[in-house]
């Protein structure tokens, strides 16, 4: 697949700072880490591999979360009681588990479980006594879906 945004030069520099404002305000406003924006950009229209992907989706995130971290200890918003023991747990089975399988799995195998998860996550998180929100969502995937089948007839799916 052609990226449909450059890698190098003064344009590329440019969209993937916009790219990082984006990123910066969905973390610091919701706790995600990025990636449900940053990969899928990447991937799409960079043209990517999923684990290149994911790989500089976390280069970015570690001063990102930092930053905003400082910024939410600021006004109490942390529980390091409950964020130690989770950290001691993540690190080591992101780096031995996560990350080693991501490293192993073919690169469609690992968008297609990426997209899984953000769609189980969403649905996950809708107020479960809200339609309307479930119509959404749902109208929202019947689009997507419909944006994949277009992209692919016409060559730009990679």
């Amino acid at each position: 697949m052609t990226a449909l945004v450059p890698t190098r030069g003064t344009l590329a520099f440019g969209i993937y700072a916009v790219l990082g404002a984006f990123v910066g305000t969905f973390s610091g406003l919701f706790g995600v880490g990025g990636g449900i924006i940053m990969v899928p950009f990447l991937v799409m229209l960079s043209a990517q591999t999923q684990q290149m992907a994911q790989g500089i989706s976390l280069a970015v995130m570690i001063p990102t979360a930092l930053a905003n971290l400082f910024r939410y200890a600021r006004q109490g918003n942390v529980d390091l009681m409950i964020a130690l023991p989770i950290v001691l747990g993540a690190i080591p089975a992101g780096y031995f588990l996560g990350a080693d399988l991501a490293q192993r799995l073919p690169a469609k195998t690992l968008q297609m479980l990426f997209a899984l998860f953000m769609v189980a996550v969403s649905v996950r998180m809708m107020p479960s006594s809200s339609y309307r929100s479930m119509g959404a969502l749902l109208g929202v995937l019947v689009i997507a879906i419909g944006v994949r089948l277009v992209a692919d007839s016409l060559g730009f799916a990679r």
